[in-house]
């Protein structure tokens, strides 16, 4: 068997596993032919994997994210009842079988998900890390969702009830994208997936039981929308569009108000993707969501690229 087969099965048996880093998750993203596995194996079974996802620039050989992806990286299977010091050389042993297994690049960047916090093997093979931050809501009743919202989104959420906005679940795929789309374009950015692209999203994660969008309706207006991806433990705010005539109705925030109560309801996780951009980490922290850090790790051997980092630098 191949790697990816291996993997395959390994996501089927590893509920824990997150969605970003699911084989069929890569499949729907990447393409069936443009990711590949790392595996540490001992007896038959596997321990710990690493997907990565291979990209040619010009001349170099990067291995990156893909788009819509917040997290991949390690993965560890860990012996039962094991001690915290056995826990950590346990760690050790498997980042740095898996760095061993890293094929040839100029760069590498991955965020790993926010349950890895031990990154000391990769720091000992040269590799870098930048803190990121997501927000999360867990582990929380309905009651005590409603006491942490700021009053910011208790008055548009009673403002959308009042003139009568509605919240309902649906899969048009082509409304969503062209809400999205405004939001991308109010932001004076292009979109960077195409409608197909998100079609073909939504299908895999249809198949998979891992997709949820909600719609927020004013009189004969979809006036915002989300949409949802999860996996057993977390759902993830993937994707969002408001329509430009409609911002000030609340339609977002009855959305996403909706949202955390389906993960809530379901005992999973809410997790926001967060952003580093001010303004939307501010509004993510109003719903009462908790600061989690990850990492983004990330190595250059390329000269070159070094040297075109360090003239980038030096103009900032």
């Amino acid at each position: 068997m191949t790697n990816k087969e291996k993997y395959r099965k390994f996501c089927e048996k590893e509920k824990d596993i997150p969605i970003f880093s699911k084989d069929w998750w890569l499949d729907s993203i990447c393409g069936e032919n443009a990711w590949d596995v790392l595996l540490v194996e001992k007896g038959g079974e596997i321990f710990a994997s690493l997907p990565i996802y291979r990209k040619s620039e010009i001349i170099f050989e990067i291995l990156t994210m893909p788009q819509l992806t917040q997290t991949m990286g390690i993965y560890i299977n860990y012996p039962s009842k094991q001690k915290y010091y056995k826990r950590l050389s346990w760690e050790k042993d498997m980042m740095t079988a898996l760095i061993q297994k890293i094929p040839k690049f100029d760069y590498f960047t991955q965020n790993f998900d926010k349950k890895v916090t031990n990154w000391l093997a990769f720091y000992w093979e040269g590799f870098e890390q930048t803190t990121f931050y997501t927000y999360v809501i867990e582990n929380i009743t309905l009651e005590d969702l409603e006491k942490n919202l700021e009053t910011d989104i208790r008055r548009r959420r009673r403002k959308a009830n009042e003139v009568g906005v509605e919240v309902v679940e649906g899969d048009d795929v082509e409304k969503f994208y062209e809400l999205n789309m405004m939001t991308f374009k109010r932001q004076g950015r292009n979109i960077p997936y195409s409608l197909d692209f998100v079609k073909n999203l939504y299908k895999a994660c249809r198949e998979n039981n891992a997709v949820k969008m909600y719609f927020a309706k004013y009189e004969d207006n979809v006036i915002s929308a989300n949409f949802l991806v999860y996996d057993d433990n977390t759902v993830y705010y993937l994707m969002g569009g408001i329509h430009p005539d409609f911002k000030d109705l609340g339609g977002m925030d009855v959305v996403l108000y909706e949202s955390i109560k389906f993960a809530l309801e379901n005992n999973k996780t809410f997790d926001f993707e967060g952003s580093m951009i001010e303004s939307i980490e501010k509004y993510f922290r109003s719903f009462g969501a908790i600061q989690k850090p990850y990492f983004n790790i990330t190595k250059t051997n390329s000269k070159l690229l070094k040297i075109r980092n360090f003239i980038s630098d030096l103009k900032k």
